[in-house]
């Protein structure tokens, strides 16, 4: 992944994808030297006006809400970077899906082992492991079990 969407949250990045996709850029112009600026829809009747540098992605601009007067990309800065960079968006694409098929795959390995250890156990372990589970564990962890659990 390149930088400019390594500068973006990954909420902002995968938006801006969205974004672009669903053709809500209106217009993309290439100034020179990695500035871009256009028009991107927002949600309702909003309209923004996007300015990107790739070459220095937090000296941007965005006039939605959430990025006015700020240096943060938003997904209307993603949105116009992939509508002007298209080839770079199925990168993007590409890459999230590889790294969600990644970590999916690794919760159901971790799944499976943890199974696995757990059916292995006999009472006194499992009694043991949950006790420290519990205790060490966050306090609403902790008093959900109470309340569930709990015989008095």
């Amino acid at each position: 992944m390149d930088s400019f969407i390594l500068c973006a949250s990954m909420d902002s990045a995968y938006r801006g994808y969205e974004y672009y996709k669903k053709d809500m850029v209106v217009s993309v112009e290439h100034k020179g030297g990695g500035v871009y600026s256009g028009v991107v829809r927002g949600s309702g009747d909003a309209v923004y006006d996007v300015t990107i540098n790739i070459k220095r992605p937090r000296s941007g601009s965005c006039t939605c809400p959430h990025a006015a007067g700020r240096r943060i990309i938003c997904k209307h800065m993603a949105a116009l970077y992939f509508a002007a960079l298209p080839e770079r968006a199925g990168q993007y694409i590409t890459e999230v899906e590889e790294n969600e098929a990644e970590a999916e795959a690794y919760q159901e390995e971790l799944m499976r082992r943890v199974e696995s250890c757990v059916r292995g156990m006999n009472k006194a372990e499992l009694q043991t492991a949950l006790l420290r589970l519990l205790f060490e564990g966050p306090e609403w962890q902790y008093e959900r079990f109470a309340r569930e659990y709990a015989r008095e």
